[in-house]
């Protein structure tokens, strides 16, 4: 349990940092992490609605999932219920993805975890990349199907306790902003930050332009308030460094870095393996059997989603 087995070149976490992001949380006894992952374990067993899907969970997710609770045994049981059900409230989002639906998004937009962690906080920085201003095919909708697929993917590879994301303005014009759907952007970050646990460190805007405060108050309106204040406009790249080291961020942004058009073609070579195809289609198999369940009142317990809102579909 000191190094990332396996290991993913793409998302390198070495066995310091691995280190650093458990003392942080203060879970670096491993013996405890053990007996807790154990205690988990047990309790999958007893509930009825997670039996079958917690025997497609390795090892490796269930604790990522105690990372993401920060060494909270009972905080961890609480994540797994969320992303189970959520996924299933929202399965335009999460469900029954393949890579070859992701082709023509790839030729309009770039989404790349960057391959190391940043040194300051051990946060997994995410960036985000418009291609071109010719942006008929782009579907919102698809840009998060996939932001979900890299993320399920990630989390038998990964290792962080937060996110970090980058929206490169660039190519986009105010004509643009009717492809962002506030309903989809709400719930993608309900599934991010409620289903997965995802603790969002902060979005940060580069190159952005003159219609930038109208692209905000439409993030802003459809954020939650804490997610909402930690978006932030850079003009330079210099200043964006002052909050995301230059040693990990890509040449396009003057940083040490590969490119983000080489990392998006090596993230689309392993996105097409056998190997990931197995885990892609593994991770459908994680959500609840509702009639199995004793009680369902997660929707207003956890979400506060009225019924209706849990059946709204989007295009």
């Amino acid at each position: 349990m000191e190094t990332i087995s396996p290991s993913l070149p793409l998302v390198q976490v070495s066995a310091e940092e691995l280190k650093g992001t458990r003392k942080r949380l203060g879970i670096n006894d491993v013996q405890m992490i053990r007996e807790s992952l154990d205690n988990v374990e047990e309790w999958l067993k007893k509930q009825p609605h997670l039996v079958e899907a917690s025997q497609h969970m390795s090892r490796t997710i269930l604790e990522r999932f105690f990372v993401l609770a920060r060494g909270s045994v009972e905080g961890t049981k609480t994540k797994i219920e969320k992303l189970f059900t959520t996924r299933g409230m929202m399965p335009e989002l999460s469900m029954h993805k393949t890579v070859n639906e992701f082709e023509k998004l790839w030729e309009v937009v770039n989404y790349i975890p960057l391959p190391k962690l940043s040194p300051k906080d051990l946060t997994r920085v995410m960036i985000t990349q418009f291609l071109t201003d010719k942006l008929d095919d782009f579907s919102l909708l698809s840009y998060f199907r996939y932001n979900f697929l890299v993320g399920e993917f990630r989390l038998n590879y990964d290792y962080c306790a937060s996110e970090t994301f980058v929206i490169d303005l660039k190519n986009l014009s105010i004509g643009h902003l009717t492809k962002l759907n506030p309903i989809v952007i709400k719930k993608a970050e309900l599934l991010c930050t409620e289903g997965f646990g995802t603790k969002i460190n902060g979005i940060h805007i580069v190159n952005a332009t003159p219609f930038v405060d109208k692209l905000l108050l439409i993030l802003k309106s459809s954020l939650k308030p804490k997610v909402a204040d930690r978006v932030h406009v850079h003009k330079t790249y210099d200043d964006l460094q002052k909050y995301i080291p230059k040693e990990i961020l890509p040449k396009d942004y003057n940083g040490n870095e590969q490119s983000c058009a080489k990392l998006a073609e090596q993230w689309k070579e392993v996105l097409r393996s056998e190997e990931a195809t197995r885990v892609i289609e593994n991770m459908d198999k994680l959500i609840t059997d509702e009639s199995k369940r004793d009680v369902s009142k997660f929707n207003e317990e956890y979400l506060g989603m009225p019924g209706s809102f849990r059946k709204l579909n989007v295009d």
